[in-house]
């Protein structure tokens, strides 16, 4: 029985930076879930449960830079 060759393998490079591009793409997920959730719901307690989660899930000062995210998203992004 004779072997195939091996399909030629797709290389992508690997990523060497800083984490910071990686989490600020987390981060303006998360915000604009929220935002997505409180346009549908409306209900301010969950918003603010999940907000205050954030800090202990993604570190300091997340919860503020997803707030930022979620204004920089409604105005930017959303046709309203």
């Amino acid at each position: 029985m004779k072997l195939l060759k091996r399909q030629f393998k797709v290389w992508y490079p690997k990523h060497k930076g800083p984490i910071e591009p990686d989490m600020t793409i987390m981060l303006m997920a998360c915000a604009r879930e929220l935002l997505t959730t409180w346009e549908t719901l409306k209900d301010k307690e969950l918003i603010t449960r999940h907000l205050a989660s954030m800090d202990k899930l993604y570190g300091p000062g997340a919860e503020q830079r997803v707030r930022d995210y979620m204004h920089q998203v409604a105005k930017d992004e959303r046709c309203a």
